[in-house]
């Protein structure tokens, strides 16, 4: 009976023995496809409130702008934290909700908040903008970064990479999001005859409010609507403009001359697209530079991600 018992003890632990080595040499073998990462996921709800005040140094913009919206933001319920950054000509504030809070109805409350206060803010504010953070925007910013530099103009250098770069490595399984930037942007310049203006009775002024009609962008505010099954959800209203806003025809936009006629923005001024003035200048070795950064998904693991990243870089030449 002894005998017995004692063989049976010696099965049943070295069955456990077996299925542990079992167990660990599978998990040995999903390592590879664990995320691994530099830093731990946010997974708290929020969102971020961002405006521009061209012209603006960042002390009157915290006084007059950022500071007044910071102060009704943190009426929304479910608030965790609020933080504000104030910068020349822009501001944003970021907000961080309870783990149990309502996302879309803190949404909806700061929507409504915002289009109470905004009449109230200095001129030249633009709307504020509501971005929602999810949980792909707050795993982290860019795993790397490149500058890429060559003898020719940022804006040539950029469109290679946009072209030939970007596109190759947007294939690769785990990649997020791909940002380039570093260029001076293209912007389009009107030349007019001041002399034409004024006998026309036409001022900047005038063309510049009808420009900023004709591609303006205005919030009406937010609905719930019944979705059938899906519930009610709300819903986000906005006047938009009609045409694409990344061209520009001027002869869509009519002027008001001084005796109430209209007249075409393109028989008053000289339309003609161009690099804008350059505010800096980045080189190395004298030679112009662009930036690409790259963003992981939540779930992709950084440390394999980042070696098909740079033996494809590796093989890049300009």
């Amino acid at each position: 009976m002894e005998s017995e018992l004692k063989r049976s003890s010696k099965a049943s632990a070295f069955t456990l023995i077996v299925a542990f080595v079992c167990v660990a040499l599978a998990g040995l073998a999903l390592v590879p496809l664990l995320p691994v990462k530099l830093n731990p996921s946010r997974t708290l709800p929020g969102f971020s409130v961002s405006f521009s005040m061209p012209g603006t140094s960042a002390r009157v913009v915290e006084m007059t702008a950022t500071s007044k919206l910071e102060a009704m933001l943190a009426r929304v319920k479910g608030i965790r934290n609020i933080s504000s950054t104030s910068g020349n000509g822009w501001g944003r504030i970021n907000v961080s909700l309870d783990r149990h809070a309502d996302a879309s109805v803190a949404r909806f409350e700061a929507s409504t908040i915002i289009r109470q206060t905004w009449p109230e803010l200095p001129d030249g504010v633009s709307y504020p903008y509501i971005q929602m953070h999810s949980l792909e925007q707050q795993s982290q910013g860019p795993f790397m970064s490149f500058t890429i530099n060559a003898p020719a103009t940022p804006i040539l250098i950029q469109q290679y990479a946009e072209e030939h770069i970007k596109t190759r490595l947007a294939q690769l399984s785990g990649i997020y999001k791909i940002s380039i930037s570093g260029a001076t942007p293209m912007e389009w310049r009107l030349e007019y005859d001041s002399e034409r203006l004024r006998t026309l009775g036409v001022s900047t002024d005038d063309i510049r409010q009808a420009v900023g009609l004709h591609y303006k962008k205005e919030f009406l505010g937010t609905y719930d609507v019944e979705q059938g099954a899906a519930g009610r959800q709300w819903i986000r209203l906005a006047l938009v403009p009609e045409h694409d806003s990344r061209e520009f025809d001027a002869s869509r936009i009519q002027v008001k001359m001084k005796d109430g006629r209209m007249i075409g923005l393109d028989e008053l001024v000289k339309v003609s697209r161009m690099e804008q003035q350059p505010q800096s200048y980045y080189r190395i070795n004298g030679l112009n530079s662009i930036y690409l950064s790259i963003v992981a998904e939540e779930t992709a693991n950084q440390l394999a991600l980042s070696k098909e990243v740079k033996a494809y870089m590796g093989a890049v030449e300009i």
